[in-house]
């Protein structure tokens, strides 16, 4: 993955670059490695308590004004009380009002309360015991989380201690890719490897030789350094003219097992701009999703001086997302199943200790299916024999694990196949681009809109359903990659909406909103509202608007 930003230093360009590689399990991890996992978890759950208290510090200070207790007192009234949608959100825009305005009467309270809580931090982060690399790549970590929780309106959780965690091994200043294999740095080090590693012609040689081991340290104490070495699969050299940042080594728990990965943060000074190819011309893309007689469109693409082209969605692929939908719903209809079974099981026909988590189970008022799910992953079936439990119970949870799995491996291939199918399609669309203009149709605002006379959504279901099947901010994302991957300009304008007839310029139609084509209530003429929306986007005085209006059209883009 690459980045591009902009140095304060002569406006000097450079690139993120970041490499991840695979690894194997550690030759040489012990318990000092994993209570250095485990005082990282301490440092974190360290920082939440102290974020929590500063949390209620900042809200019994600013409760000292009436107007924001009483805001604040309605809003919390409303969302307890399962208030409409719309009753709430005037709440909340409120309190944010009120919010902003006391916030900046407290302004010299609300920073002495922020410099109390750094210290706090400052002082936990010294005391954890860990190693400089490790707090300092936590302490960050944590402070992003802590922002991203604020303007969501989230909290931070606690870890529960599961094992999952990273090493961090920070180079201060940098170091050339070069030093990693020779010896010279003493935080990390990778075993050399052939050039052919990756420049022969055989797969069987090029596998073989990109096996290599990286030494990372863990922890230093008392001046002694502490060193793990990890098989690693080096499937893609670094840059050569790159200063290697920092390496994270990650370790995730899957099943029973640990994956691990070793990932290199690395700067490079970015490559001067690439001229444009002969013949490159401006496009124009208007992402949204209709529903054709070949599958679903989901964007229709204009290119200065050709015909319009359009990326559909297979009918094939639909299929694929239809069966999605039908493995949910069994798989609801089998939790509801396995939660009535469960209930009416009889507590005396089993044994200590699985009658006690049968009855833990039992108890819970409302049971989720996270609830079921980890009741099934449980001893009360790992531990017991098939007798025991019941056959009826058996043949239950064998039944509903394979459909658990079914739906997480079918969606996880099918939405895979949607996301390599627009990338193929992206990259087709660029080859002679020279400036991308997107329609920036405000999809999350048509989405959280609700009609006059009722809280019922805007969007109706079935074009819900397509939505998320399109996947339009995926779409995007992945233009917006592939523009800055080849050095393409990336622009957004918001184009008129509705589109005006291209033959007599009226408003007027005799087709529905939704309609394809659309016909012009003037002048007869048919024309696709969305081809004209991309051609206003490449005019010379284009008719695009920059304001937030929602374009209601898409939202019934669908039949």
């Amino acid at each position: 993955m690459t980045v591009t930003s902009t140095t304060p230093f002569g406006g000097i360009k450079t690139e993120v670059v970041i490499r991840k590689y695979g690894l194997l399990q550690p030759t040489n991890w012990a318990e000092d490695c994993e209570s250095e996992m485990r005082l990282m978890d301490d440092l974190w759950n360290k920082l939440v308590y102290i974020n929590d208290e500063y949390i209620s510090k900042y809200i019994s200070l600013m409760c000292q004004d009436k107007n924001f207790s009483e805001a604040k007192s309605q809003y919390d009234n409303s969302v307890a009380a399962s208030a409409a949608v719309s009753d709430i959100a005037s709440s909340k825009r409120r309190l944010a009002i009120i919010q902003k305005d006391v916030a900046r009467r407290m302004a010299d309270a609300l920073r002495a309360l922020e410099t109390s809580r750094r210290e706090e931090v400052k002082v936990a982060r010294q005391e954890s015991g860990l190693w400089w690399g490790n707090y300092n790549a936590l302490v960050r970590s944590f402070e992003r989380a802590r922002s991203a929780a604020i303007r969501g309106g989230q909290t931070m959780h606690r870890r529960s201690g599961g094992g999952d965690g990273r090493i961090t091994n920070t180079l201060q200043g940098g170091a050339a890719v070069e030093a990693l294999f020779d010896g010279s740095l003493s935080q990390i080090m990778v075993r050399p490897i052939s050039a052919r590693a990756w420049l022969s012609e055989i797969r069987g040689e090029r596998r073989r030789l990109q096996r290599t081991f990286l030494s990372a340290t863990v922890f230093v104490r008392d001046g002694e350094r502490r060193t793990v070495t990890w098989p690693m699969i080096m499937h893609r050299p670094i840059p050569a003219n790159c200063r290697v940042k920092e390496v994270i080594i990650t370790r995730r728990r899957h099943g029973n097992s640990w994956r691990w990965a070793a990932s290199f943060i690395c700067t490079q000074q970015a490559d001067r701009a690439v001229p444009e190819p002969t013949g490159a011309k401006r496009i124009a893309i208007d992402v949204g999703w209709r529903r054709v007689p070949d599958g679903l469109r989901v964007a229709t693409v204009v290119i200065s001086g050709q015909s319009p082209s359009f990326i559909v969605l297979p009918a094939s692929m639909l299929v694929s997302f239809s069966l999605i939908d039908e493995l949910r719903s069994r798989l609801q209809a089998s939790n509801r199943l396995g939660i009535d079974m469960l209930q009416r099981a009889d507590l005396g026909s089993f044994a200590q200790p699985f009658q006690d988590l049968l009855r833990d189970f039992q108890s819970i008022s409302e049971k989720r299916p996270v609830d079921l799910a980890k009741f099934c992953e449980s001893d009360f079936f790992l531990l017991q024999a098939r007798e025991n439990v019941g056959m009826d119970l058996w043949a239950w949870r064998k039944g509903h694990k394979r459909l658990t799995d079914w739906l997480r491996n079918h969606h996880r291939k099918t939405v895979g196949h949607r996301n390599h199918f627009y990338q193929n399609k992206i990259i087709e669309v660029l080859d002679q681009a020279s400036e991308v203009i997107v329609n920036d149709v405000k999809v999350g605002e048509i989405a959280a809109r609700r009609t006059s006379r009722s809280e019922s959504p805007f969007v109706p279901n079935r074009v819900g359903h397509y939505r998320r099947i399109a996947a339009p901010s995926e779409l995007i994302r992945a233009l917006k990659l592939q523009a800055e991957k080849r050095k393409i300009a990336f622009n957004k304008l918001e184009a008129e909406s509705p589109v005006r007839c291209p033959t007599c310029g009226s408003l007027s139609r005799k087709t529905r909103a939704d309609a394809l084509p659309q016909v012009c209530a003037n002048c007869d003429s048919s024309f696709d509202q969305d081809v004209v929306a991309c051609e206003s986007l490449l005019s010379p005085a284009p008719t695009a608007r920059t304001t937030r209006s929602v374009k209601a059209r898409s939202a019934a883009a669908t039949t």
